[in-house]
């Protein structure tokens, strides 16, 4: 089945599931902030996140106490890059849950995926302060918010001014 495409040059990131509460699911989809492909500062987080992921795996196979939102983002349809709950290492795959309501048409919040570990474009978790890691491309995303919206994601996330 042929999946529609957001515009040709963009990808779509759905915020981070730390973000969303479940009271915020929206039939149409999840709020998502459109980047363009050859944005550099977005491309260097996917990159980044990528070369970081033993780290997080890491925590996916042993969370330290009191570790919570371990997560992955990974290109739903090629495009959407969306946030996965739940997550288990299956060798060189990840499986999980979509956390976020996607665009993609045929999917929906909570489909199971299993993900190769070279898709993952970011990773994360909070740990027992509060205090998130990884999130490489939502601190990109920063700059794409309102002034309120980053805001409220900075507090959410334990992240510097």
């Amino acid at each position: 089945m042929m999946r529609p495409r957001l515009a040709a040059a963009a990808l779509a990131l759905a915020l981070s599931p730390v973000s969303l509460s479940a009271q915020e699911q929206r039939p149409e989809g999840d709020p998502v902030i459109a980047v363009e492909t050859t944005d550099a500062r977005m491309n260097e987080a996917t990159a980044e996140a990528r070369a970081t992921s033993a780290k997080w795996l890491a925590v996916v196979e042993n969370p330290p106490v009191g570790a919570t939102n371990i997560t992955f983002k990974f290109p739903l349809e090629g495009y959407e890059h969306i946030w996965v709950l739940d997550v288990a290492r299956d060798g060189e795959y990840v499986t999980g849950r979509l956390a976020n309501n996607p665009h993609a048409e045929g999917w929906s919040y909570g489909d199971p995926v299993r993900v190769a570990l070279s898709d993952i474009s970011d990773w994360g978790y909070v740990d027992a302060v509060g205090k998130a890691h990884g999130y490489y491309t939502v601190r990109v995303m920063l700059d794409y918010m309102s002034e309120e919206q980053a805001a409220e994601v900075r507090r959410q996330y334990g992240f510097d001014d």
